[in-house]
């Protein structure tokens, strides 16, 4: 799937696309360099799943998101798409470079290690977002970031495997109403005339 065909605010969460993937690149390597000592797993699917949450978040709390870039729902997890050439051209700037760590859960996977810090693209509440989701998943496994994901994400839900996991989805918050909002609710349904009081 190109980025001509994704729709509307979903192409990038974004007014419009940036120029290039530089922001997913930096984002990536704000995010390796801040799990550097992660032993729970730092795979490609446990950053794509970083990545994605600070996005998301900061759609859903800003109305933008923090790196342009588009999600897939895969079956590891939530997938920027050019994530990999966003590897490799870090890894061709010599900016980082891909090993093969251990991990208390997997064994062993292959590990993006920044080899230097990131460009300063990003404005304090960028770099809170990509914070705030590093504290969110540290100490997670793969897994456990994919259970978060499923429980976290109403669009998650709501689409198949190699679709697109639209924006707006992050303003819908899956969990039910407390009691305080729910009785908001039927006091408003109420004197609308909707429910009897």
């Amino acid at each position: 799937m190109s980025r001509s065909e994704l729709p509307d605010i979903s192409r990038y969460g974004m007014s419009e696309a940036p120029p290039n993937d530089e922001r997913l690149a930096e984002a990536l390597l704000h995010v390796a360099c801040r799990i550097e000592d992660d032993h729970s797993g730092r795979g490609a699917a446990k950053l794509g799943t970083m990545l994605w949450w600070a996005d998301f978040e900061s759609f859903r709390l800003r109305h933008r998101s923090v790196t342009g870039a588009a999600y897939l729902k895969t079956p590891d997890g939530p997938a920027p798409i050019g994530l990999e050439a966003a590897e490799d051209r870090l890894v061709g700037r010599s900016a980082a470079v891909r090993e093969r760590r251990a991990t208390l859960s997997a064994g062993s996977e292959t590990v993006l290690v920044a080899r230097r810090s990131p460009e300063p693209l990003f404005d304090d509440d960028d770099l809170e977002m990509l914070g705030m989701s590093v504290k969110q998943f540290s100490g997670m496994s793969a897994a456990e970031c994919l259970q978060f994901v499923g429980q976290q994400s109403f669009g998650w839900r709501t689409v198949g495997w190699h679709q697109l996991l639209r924006y707006e989805s992050s303003i819908i918050d899956p969990r039910p109403p407390a009691e305080p909002k729910r009785a908001w609710a039927r006091a408003v349904a109420a004197d609308a005339g909707d429910l009897p009081g």
